[in-house]
């Protein structure tokens, strides 16, 4: 072996912890704050130059409802609305309650669009990271894993990259917040990957914001066009003169407000067949996105009113992705479970946000048998106020000391269209922080851990279960 090739596996030793979490998104961001708060030496490791996952990188945006149903009940309480609060106070976000379905803040979007809330990623970046450090994580960015050091089931360190080369953390148990079930997949676990039958992902999207919009002549166009989604009539009329980006299927925009005036964030283009956990697949999605984002400008200025002077603010540094690994877990969350609005005595998070699961081939929205459809293509509760995410879903089969937060958490492929978003995601990333916590103070593994105890920690942290 060379001399080149030896040196680049010389490990240095980056530090034991009580608690490993990889990836700095929601659910890491929870679950690092909640870890530490319960005592445990915690480090987070981030693959970015800051925390927020899809919120900052991704420009996803806005949270989506953390209200029930009936949009009166908050259900996503703790470290989530910590985070908002404080983003409140700095401007850098609107507070939930206070935003209606079909506003402004909403797309002008009706069904399951009540209480989102808009968020400044930038102000999401600095508030997150003060509260991580406030809270005693260790927080090492630019950072990320590569490698993992098992046994017998048991974590017992993992392998990161960074500018300093090669580096080992040990630690007691392990959250993969990685949004990819990275950790999962490096350590040989069992998941899945996009549809049964051929293997295909729902679509990624470049989010971008846009300034110098006319934010009362677009209400004024709503208002004109009450029955049409916001400038559906003016996405035909492009499509069909051949000014609408030729490789989006889809044909209505979603233009969000944010925070300050003029500000609105973007979610309308559509890149069909990626696997973001595939390298050259996710470079072509980066690229073919950026060129649909010049193209839906052109769109802009010259159909919609009160965007003629619209200019670009920025694209995201990562393309927004919706899916990819879903592990095998303890318990499988399934449609019916959320149809139902099913709690379990294990229940860890409560959630309420319709079964999003956007159509792998084309545009619109994936239905399963079209049962439990509202407005033709969206799979709501149909019973109760909210559904519970059992504490089992977090737990990969085969692991003793691994736990899972966030998007891929053990579920079936249309309730995952519920939990991928980021408000479930807080969720999730505090109740396996705690987790974590508890099992390292008791000595017990995570796999055996009770999770009605998790749930009763939790409610004493002030989370709605």
């Amino acid at each position: 072996m060379s001399e080149v090739v030896r040196r680049c596996w010389d490990l240095r030793a980056e530090g034991d912890a009580d608690v490993v979490v990889v990836g700095g998104g929601p659910s890491g961001i929870a679950a690092a704050i909640a870890a530490a708060r319960h005592g445990a030496k915690t480090s987070l490791i981030e693959r970015f130059g800051c925390v927020g996952g899809m919120g900052t990188t991704g420009l996803v945006g806005p949270f989506m409802t953390s209200f029930g149903v009936d949009g009166e009940e908050r259900l996503v309480l703790g470290v989530f609305q910590e985070l908002v609060d404080r983003m409140v106070e700095l401007g850098g976000a609107v507070d939930p309650g206070s935003v209606s379905a079909g506003s402004e803040y909403t797309s002008f979007i009706i069904p399951a669009h009540h209480n989102c809330t808009p968020f400044d990623p930038e102000v999401l970046k600095y508030v997150a990271m003060e509260m991580l450090l406030e809270a005693g994580v260790h927080v090492r960015l630019h950072t990320r894993c590569v490698d993992v050091i098992q046994d017998a089931g048991s974590i017992k360190g993992v392998v990161s990259v960074d500018k300093a080369g090669h580096a080992l953390t040990r630690g007691k148990c392990f959250v993969d917040a990685s949004g990819d079930a990275d950790l999962v997949a490096l350590a040989g676990g069992r998941f899945t990957k996009g549809r049964s039958e051929d293997g295909r992902m729902q679509p990624v999207t470049m989010f971008f914001r846009v300034g110098g919009v006319d934010d009362a002549q677009v209400e004024r166009h709503v208002k004109a066009h009450p029955n049409e989604p916001l400038f559906a009539a003016l996405v035909r009329e492009a499509a069909d003169s051949g000014d609408w980006p030729g490789d989006n299927p889809r044909r209505k925009v979603g233009l969000y407000r944010l925070p300050r005036a003029g500000e609105w964030r973007v979610n309308t283009s559509r890149v069909l067949g990626i696997d973001a956990t595939d390298p050259h697949s996710l470079t072509k999605a980066e690229i073919e996105g950026r060129r649909q984002v010049m193209l839906l400008m052109q769109f802009f200025r010259k159909y919609c009113p009160g965007m003629e002077n619209a200019y670009l603010i920025d694209t995201a540094a990562h393309i927004g992705v919706r899916e990819t690994r879903i592990i095998e877990g303890k318990y499988r969350l399934t449609q019916e479970d959320v149809r139902r609005g099913r709690c379990f005595e294990d229940g860890i998070a409560r959630y309420a946000f319709f079964m999003d699961v956007h159509n792998p081939a084309g545009a619109g929205q994936e239905v399963d048998q079209g049962r439990g459809e509202y407005g033709k293509h969206w799979l709501m509760i149909e019973k109760g106020n909210y559904y519970e995410i059992p504490f089992r879903c977090l737990l990969p089969t085969g692991f003793m000391n691994l736990i899972v937060a966030g998007r891929s958490i053990s579920t079936d492929r249309m309730a995952y269209g519920t939990t991928r978003v980021m408000p479930p995601c807080f969720a999730t990333g505090q109740a396996a922080g705690v987790a974590a916590a508890l099992a390292v103070q008791s000595s017990t593994s995570l796999a055996d851990l009770d999770g009605v105890a998790v749930r009763k920690v939790l409610q004493a942290d002030g989370c709605y279960v």
